[in-house]
């Protein structure tokens, strides 16, 4: 039989257990032997260009709403006006 793990009161096979950051097998995550991968200048550079795109997106529909208010703010205040004459 394979190593055995009392977890909790449950006797869990590692064989049958898969590590989360390397898809291995007989490991848990928190057991992980080998180094992380290192992130390199290219990697942040690419996260922070997706970053500021998207950033860049919700600025502008952003204002496209704000712009969409003010125009029925105005129409809403034209009406009143007119109500009032």
């Amino acid at each position: 039989a394979g190593a055995r793990e009392t977890v909790g009161s449950t006797v869990v096979q590692k064989s049958r257990i898969q590590c989360y950051n390397c898809k291995e097998y007989g490991h848990i995550a928190r057991e992980y032997q080998k180094p992380k991968r290192a992130k390199d200048a290219a990697y942040h550079r690419e996260k922070m260009l997706l970053y500021a795109h998207n950033v860049i997106i919700e600025s502008v529909d952003m204002n496209y709403d704000n712009e969409q208010i003010d125009q029925n703010d105005e129409d809403v205040d034209l009406a009143k006006e007119r109500e009032l004459l």
